[in-house]
Formats: C-alpha cells, sequence, structure tokens
C-alpha cells in the first residue's frame, strides 16, 4: 500500500450526521440513509458535486458506536446553500496522509490502522478528521476492486 503526505486546500462540503453501531448491515444502512439525503438535496437544489459521497469522522470511534457525516464536496458558494437537515461545513486547508484501499469496506480499518502506524512511526501527530471517498460504485464493481481513497489529518 503506497500512503503519502498531501496539503490540501480548503474544501467546503454538505453534509448529515450519522451514527450506526459495528455491524455492518446497520453502518451501510446509516450510510445509504445519510448519501441518500445528501445527494437527494443536491439534485433538486441543482447542485453539482465536486467528489464521489464520502464519510467523514470528526472523533475516533469509541465503545460500540461510530458517529460520521456522510458528506460529498462541493463548491463554496453551493455550500452557503445548504438547509433543513443537509448542513454545510468546511475542511480547513491541511496536511494529510492519504492512501487508497482496494477491497471490501469490511477490510478498511486495516488501511486505517496501516496509516496511523505510518504516522506514528513518521512521528507525525495522528488527530482527526479522517475521511474517506468512496470511488466506485460497489453495485457495478466486483468488491475486490472497489476503491476508497481514505485521508488523514496529521499535525
Amino acid at each position: 500500500m503506497d500512503i503519502t503526505r498531501k496539503s490540501l486546500p480548503e474544501q467546503h462540503y454538505l453534509y448529515v450526521d450519522r451514527e450506526a453501531s459495528f455491524s455492518k448491515n446497520e453502518v451501510a444502512g446509516a450510510m445509504a440513509s445519510g448519501f441518500g439525503e445528501v445527494f437527494g438535496f443536491t439534485q433538486g437544489a441543482g447542485i453539482q458535486p465536486l467528489t464521489m459521497p464520502c464519510s467523514i469522522y470528526l472523533e475516533k470511534p469509541s465503545g460500540d458506536t461510530m458517529r460520521f457525516r456522510a458528506a460529498v464536496f462541493v463548491s463554496a458558494e453551493d455550500a452557503a446553500r445548504a438547509e433543513g437537515n443537509v448542513r454545510a461545513d468546511v475542511m480547513p486547508a491541511c496536511e494529510v496522509l492519504t492512501a487508497t484501499h482496494v477491497g471490501a469496506y469490511t477490510t478498511m480499518h486495516e488501511t486505517h490502522k496501516a496509516m496511523w502506524d505510518h504516522a506514528e512511526k513518521e512521528g507525525l501527530a495522528k488527530t482527526v478528521p479522517a475521511w474517506e471517498i468512496y470511488v466506485d460504485d460497489p453495485t457495478t464493481k466486483p468488491e475486490a476492486e472497489v476503491r476508497t481513497e481514505i485521508f488523514h489529518l496529521i499535525g
């Protein structure tokens, strides 16, 4: 796996908050409902997403529940159009470690762990947010080939 360091510019996004237990079905359901709400809003408002769906984690999971933002990156102008349950926020310009996970979502924790281990080895502060951009649609691509771009904020 190739883990690289990058500087990212400020990025605006639209999101809805979700949480789920760590069961595969509950996570999938929370993500599906969150992405449905966000992308339903963007379509209805004529907003062009800049990325595929993404999950943003503002805290490291604790206990048996994970909280996340089901999101999509958009222009600053489109982020200003958020309303109702769909909110807007901005990811400030930052330094990240990034890697591409290839394969099942259920093994993504292995890529996250490798990235945290890499940060520790390099003496980098491990912090949040962390986020995943789901590059491929798992309903149209074999599970073993599905790509997810993973980003970890470093300090």
